[in-house]
C-alpha cells in the first residue's frame, strides 16, 4: 500500500508514450505559444515549491516560453487544488502536486472531484522517508520505540507540516498500525520541526533522509527505519519499518505533475516528454538526489492508477 515499485524504470514505456502522442499532432507542434502557469499548492521554499522551480526553468530552456510557478498554500493544499480544477484545460494551467492530493477529500471540505477534474500527467518523483527520534531518548530501533509509546501513551509527539501532509499521513499509518499514540505538532515548516526534534521539544518526526541523516551524523537524532519496503539510497543501512515487526506499515511520499479534466492528450503528451527529457541531465538527478529522491516517470495512465489505488487504500483508514 501507498508504495510506487520500480523507482526510474519506467522511462522507456513513458517515453514511448510520449513519441506515439506527439508525432503527427498539429496542435502539439503548436504548444506552447505562450506562458505555462504551474499551480504548486504550498508555500515558497517548500520541496514541492522548490521541484516544480527546477522543472519550470528546464521548461522555459527549452520551449523558449515564461513559466511561472504560482504557489497557492492553504488547507493543506486544497486550495491550491481547487484553483486548478477551475482554470481552463488547455495546457497553460497545470498543477504539481504532493502525494496528500489522494488524502485531502479525507480530510477537508472540498468542492473537487480527484479523479473526475483532473487528469494525471507525469509521476516525477518520490522516496521512502526516516523515522527519526531525538538521541536524549535512547532509542535505537523500531521495537524500543513502540515499546515506550505503549508504555507512556500520549507523551510522545511528533512534527508535522499539518493534517494530511507526509510527515503527517507517515505517523498516523504508523500508530494505526501499531496501536501507539502520540501528539502531532503542526509547523509551517517542517524544517523547524526537524530542529525542534532535535532539540528536543518535540519527540520524533517522519521526514526525508536528506532532511534528518545530517543529524544522524551529529549524534543528535537516531534514525530507526524507513517507511517504504526497498532501500532507501539516501540512507542504505535503514531496514523497513515493515521489517521490524510493523506488518502492513509502508509509506512512499511522492510529487507529479496533474492537468484540468479535457486537457488535450497530445499537450499532456508533450508535457509527459518534456519532463523525461529533463530526467535524464545530471543536474536534475543530482537535484532530486540532494533531496532524497529518486525519480519516478511514467506514463499518465501509470500515474492514474497510482491515484486510484492511494484514493481507495486512504479510504479506508482516514474516513473512519
Amino acid at each position: 500500500m501507498f508504495s510506487i515499485n520500480g523507482f526510474g524504470r519506467k522511462t522507456l514505456s513513458a517515453t514511448a508514450f510520449a513519441v506515439a502522442m506527439v508525432a503527427g499532432v498539429g496542435a502539439a507542434e503548436a504548444y506552447p505559444d505562450k506562458q505555462i502557469t504551474i499551480i504548486a499548492p504550498t508555500g515558497p521554499g517548500s520541496l514541492v515549491d522548490l521541484l516544480a522551480r527546477l522543472v519550470a526553468e528546464g521548461m522555459r530552456e527549452q520551449w523558449g516560453q515564461q513559466v511561472v510557478v504560482a504557489n497557492v498554500a492553504g488547507a493543506g493544499g486544497s486550495i491550491g487544488v481547487t484553483q486548478l480544477a477551475a482554470a481552463d484545460p488547455d495546457g497553460y494551467t497545470i498543477g504539481f502536486v504532493p502525494a496528500n492530493l489522494t488524502t485531502l477529500p479525507y480530510l477537508y471540505e472540498i468542492t473537487y472531484d480527484v479523479q473526475a477534474d483532473f487528469v494525471p500527467v507525469i509521476q516525477v518523483a518520490g522516496a521512502s522517508m526516516v523515522h527519526y527520534v531525538n538521541a536524549e531518548l535512547g532509542i535505537k530501533t523500531e521495537a524500543d520505540f513502540i515499546a515506550y509509546a505503549k508504555a507512556n501513551p500520549g507523551s510522545l509527539t511528533f512534527a508535522t507540516a499539518g493534517a494530511g501532509s507526509s510527515a503527517n499521513l507517515a505517523a498516523e499509518l504508523f500508530q494505526v498500525r501499531t496501536g501507539t499514540d502520540m501528539i502531532a505538532i503542526p509547523y509551517d515548516k517542517l524544517d523547524l520541526g526537524v530542529l525542534d526534534v532535535v532539540a528536543g521539544r518535540v519527540s520524533t518526526v517522519f521526514v526525508s533522509a536528506a532532511q534528518g541523516m545530517q543529524f544522524v551524523n551529529d549524534g543528535k537524532l537516531n534514525a530507526l527505519g524507513i517507511t517504504g519496503l526497498t532501500p532507501n539510497p539516501a540512507a542504505p543501512d535503514l531496514l523497513p519499518i515493515a521489517a521490524q515487526g510493523v506488518e502492513g506499515y509502508e509509506f512512499r511520499s511522492w510529487f507529479g505533475f496533474i492537468a484540468p479534466a479535457g486537457t488535450p492528450d497530445d499537450v499532456i503528451a508533450t508535457i509527459n516528454a518534456e519532463v523525461i527529457r529533463q530526467s535524464a541531465s545530471p543536474a536534475f538527478q543530482e537535484a532530486l538526489a540532494s533531496a532524497g529522491l529518486e525519480p519516478i516517470l511514467g506514463t499518465p495512465e501509470e500515474f492514474g492508477k497510482v491515484i486510484a489505488t492511494e484514493l481507495s487504500d486512504w479510504a479506508g483508514i482516514l474516513s473512519k
